[in-house]
């Protein structure tokens, strides 16, 4: 093997020593830009590719939350219809007296409320003592697991068929059986006493409804909705009353909440995604699971057409790539064989210095024999050359740490390290800049030391500057590392934070306060106690620069100053002022 390995590699040198430079670039040229468009291009489709399945599958995830949240805003509402009925006064005496009454009530409230295929009211006993239609009035449930669970609290079923009460239901036009979710409540007398289960079937029409409309409004090609009970088994969409999921794979949706998937159902690639009905306020849930789906072939059809195009035009600039190499070896090699005939008579008056041959073109060859007698000779000239690059390299090491420190001293306040309001301005305008473009939100705090002078006037002022340093200091431990902040002058502190909302804000600068007012400072003339007024802004639309920021931020502060001192207050934004002005 490494015989043949030899043979080859000879026959490789044998064939490069015989081609001419220009053959050689050209080809080494073509093959860069073929592989550098080609990867480029593979590149740029893979990512479209890509980026749409994350907005294709984002999309989808919407789509299934939004359904999902209706589906448990509605039974939350259905629940809480219930719940009221069975703690009406106005129903305290029809409960036991009058059943002919309170079965007029049930169906005034089953008009007002279509989705009840059947409301009634059983005694302890477990006998229906009214209900809408009459339907099952006078037999008893006792045996049914609503009015077991509502016997003890507010409970709700999962999907299922009621045999007994489908067969006094009017039959579907569709041949399909009813299907309904079960809602039942203890009902107690004023005095907490159990009187009985109000219990109410909703129609699941009404799912059925809530898909079909989330569907209709996806506004996306063949987008499919379905419905997945916690054990598996569709309720709603395609492949209805089969068990869709393994068991472990039910496990994982129901633990992660929301996800997407790719799957392959009757020899098609959809991208899926899921999201766990978990209830709404009181309502618990049944951790329903909506499924919202959609071929691969239709979600990336634009993605795939544009890799397509991507990759069409990576081919023809690499074909135009390859001409353009072809013309640029012939101008390459053109001096490369006057370079080579005219060191041939350079430097023969001095000593030789010898020069290994070197192969791999014609003209390396002979530009190799050429050189061979010319490097003799400047051997010293290079090593004198090398000598001062190195002097000069470690003189420009020496220059950039000089500078980096120069910079260092430009941008930091000499007394605290922290940033002066040179650098403090350029950065945030950065950040400004960065917030706007991403629509993040940022916050201004204005800091100031209270009574200052007096801590001047009674302890000297290297105390004074103490204290601005240890305050200083508390500030730059307080804020992230992501924020900024700075000297302003004197006593007066800014500090920028970057990607907050108010509440965080707020803390924040709480925190600040009280630690400073916590801390006894230390210094020559002995112990201070210090206090800060903070007054900070957020970001608002209406703010011009950084600036009108911080101008309301210095708002906030005179506020603060001028009701009491230590104390936090936020300055209002420009609507507000305005909104108060009028």
């Amino acid at each position: 093997m490494r015989t043949i390995l030899h043979k080859l590699a000879h026959r490789v040198h044998a064939i490069e020593d015989h081609l001419t430079v220009r053959a050689q670039i050209a080809a080494a040229a073509a093959a860069m830009l073929v592989v550098l468009i080609g990867a480029l291009a593979t590149g740029a489709a893979l990512i479209s590719y890509r980026n749409t399945s994350a907005l294709v599958r984002g999309n989808l995830a919407g789509i299934a939350a939004a359904a999902s949240g209706r589906l448990d805003r509605f039974m939350a509402v259905r629940q809480q219809e219930l719940e009221l009925l069975s703690k009406l006064r106005p129903l305290q005496p029809l409960w036991q007296n009058d059943p002919v009454e309170l079965r007029h009530v049930l169906e005034l409230l089953q008009q007002n409320y279509a989705e009840f295929a059947w409301i009634g009211f059983a005694n302890v006993d477990g006998l229906v003592v009214a209900s809408t239609g009459g339907l099952l009035q006078g037999e008893s449930v006792m045996a049914r697991p609503w009015f077991k669970e509502g016997l003890q609290r507010m409970a709700v079923g999962d999907v299922h068929e009621a045999v007994l009460l489908s067969s006094l239901l009017a039959a579907r036009t569709n041949g399909e059986p009813y299907r309904f979710v079960d809602m039942a409540m203890p009902v107690r007398d004023a005095d907490g006493k159990l009187l009985g289960v109000l219990g109410g079937h909703l129609n699941w029409d009404w799912a059925d409804a809530v898909i079909q409309d989330s569907e209709d409004n996806a506004r996306a090609p063949e987008i499919r909705l379905s419905i997945v009970s916690k054990t598996g088994t569709v309720l709603v969409g395609p492949g209805k009353d089969t068990v869709k999921y393994t068991a472990d794979r039910l496990a994982r949706m129901l633990s992660q909440g929301d996800g997407a998937l790719t799957e392959r159902i009757a020899g098609r690639q959809l991208l899926t995604a899921f999201h766990v009905a978990t209830g709404h306020r009181e309502y618990q849930g049944l951790n329903w699971i909506v499924i919202a789906s959609q071929p691969t072939s239709v979600a990336l059809a634009a993605a795939i057409t544009s890799a397509q195009i991507i990759l069409t035009i990576g081919g023809v600039m690499a074909l135009v790539g390859i001409s353009l190499a072809v013309l640029v070896s012939r101008r390459i090699a053109r001096p490369i064989i006057q370079i080579a005939q005219e060191a041939d008579r350079i430097g023969r008056a001095a000593g030789p210095t010898m020069l290994a041959r070197r192969s791999g073109s014609a003209e390396v060859v002979q530009l190799s024999s050429a050189l061979r007698s010319l490097l003799r000779r400047i051997g010293v000239a290079e090593e004198r050359t090398k000598e001062a690059e190195l002097r000069a390299s470690e003189n420009a090491m020496h220059l950039q740490e000089d500078l980096l420190k120069l910079q260092k001293l430009a941008d930091t306040d000499f007394l605290t390290g922290l940033m002066n309001r040179r650098s403090f301005l350029s950065a945030a305008e950065d950040a400004l800049q960065f917030s706007r473009r991403y629509k993040r939100q940022m916050a201004t705090l204005m800091i100031d030391i209270d009574h200052f002078k007096k801590i001047n006037d009674t302890h000297g002022h290297a105390a004074g500057d103490e204290a601005i340093k240890q305050i200083a200091g508390i500030i730059g431990r307080a804020i992230r590392t992501t924020d900024k902040a700075a000297r302003f002058g004197g006593e007066e502190f800014v500090v920028l934070l970057r990607e907050i909302d108010q509440q965080t804000a707020l803390m924040l600068a709480e925190r600040i306060r009280t630690t400073i007012e916590a801390t006894t400072i230390q210094s020559a003339a002995g112990a201070i106690s210090a206090t800060v007024s903070i007054g900070f802004a957020l970001l608002d639309a209406n703010d011009r620069d950084v600036q009108d920021m911080i101008e309301r931020a210095d708002q906030g502060l005179y506020v603060a100053k001028k009701t009491g001192r230590n104390r936090v207050v936020q300055s209002p934004n420009p609507d507000a002022r305005t909104a108060n002005a009028a």
